[in-house]
């Protein structure tokens, strides 16, 4: 089955837009908290798979890195074909919306609210009983490795915090949009999985991912305080992941809807039409595109040649 057009991508994401923001809040929480929980089953793979390699993590840090970043796309894998709430992908899915007036201006920090506190409390819920309460942070090593991370992860310069927090999220969203665009499952995977794999092994932050490492690295004895995690962290990293996401939502909103599609122009004579009951129904986002064929050149009150 082919993929959706970016136009149809486009389609496809104005409409998830406004069932996301006409969904009930405590729905939206709940699916939240499950994005996280989901997430973090990656980054705990990755960190436990890091953390036990030993001397090859300073021997071969490209190989245990690449490897790393292979693990990791799982999380957003699974969250994403369940159909969970990831504010990272709604910083990108509800400007669409809002600067084609699909959903009311104030729905955006409405939801951006609700999604990032649920996910924010999926995340500390699973470091704590997933994570610490159950042990699996049993070696000397691993401990040392988590906290580590969290250390390194809130001393990095406040700018340079903000612009991998960019590149995180331009590439998470990618991710979301090709996913979004492939037809069947298999291609979904593909689509999700190299943008994700690409953020992490290029070093970039996310903010959600972060509520994962910077936790349990703190319960694991690292010197960070509660302040200098949010300072230094999550607000750079927060603000840099709603840049991204916007860099790559507003040019493909202003590329790719009316009038600037191409099959608008009267001198296409063929296009698709893409209703306003796309993707309802069962299935992952895309699943449920319903095109129309028509004939530009009779639409537009001519004859074709």
């Amino acid at each position: 089955m082919d993929t959706l057009t970016p136009a149809e991508v486009t389609a496809v994401m104005l409409t998830i837009g406004e069932k996301k923001a006409a969904q009930k809040y405590y729905i939206t929480f709940f699916k939240a908290w499950m994005a996280a929980w989901m997430l973090n089953f990656g980054a705990m793979s990755v960190q436990i798979f890091t953390g036990g390699t030993g001397t090859l993590r300073t021997q071969y840090p490209g190989i245990i890195n690449l490897v790393a970043a292979l693990i990791f796309p799982m999380g957003l894998i699974m969250l994403v074909l369940t159909g969970q709430e990831l504010c990272t992908a709604n910083f990108m899915i509800l400007i669409m919306t809002s600067i084609k007036k699909r959903t009311k201006l104030w729905e955006l920090p409405v939801n951006w609210l609700i999604v990032f506190f649920g996910n924010m409390a999926g995340a500390l819920t699973y470091v704590a009983f997933l994570a610490h309460y159950s042990k699996l942070y049993s070696t000397d090593a691993l401990v040392t490795y988590s906290a580590g991370v969290a250390v390194t992860k809130t001393s990095e310069q406040w700018g340079a915090c903000l612009l991998r927090g960019i590149g995180c999220n331009f590439l998470v969203c990618l991710a979301v949009w090709l996913g979004t665009g492939a037809r069947e499952t298999i291609s979904k995977i593909a689509a999700l999985h190299f943008p994700a794999f690409a953020f992490v092994f290029l070093g970039f932050e996310h903010v959600i991912v972060n509520m994962y490492y910077i936790p349990i690295g703190m319960l694991n004895g690292a010197d960070v305080s509660v302040g200098k995690y949010i300072g230094r962290s999550m607000i750079p990293s927060l603000i840099g992941n709603i840049i991204g996401g916007a860099l790559l939502g507003v040019p493909m909103v202003l590329f790719y809807t009316p009038p600037e599609l191409p099959f608008f122009h009267r001198k296409r004579a063929n296009s698709t039409i893409v209703r306003e009951n796309i993707d309802e129904g069962s299935g992952t986002i895309g699943n449920n595109l319903q095109v129309d064929r028509f004939e530009m050149a009779k639409e537009n009150g001519h004859n074709k040649m």
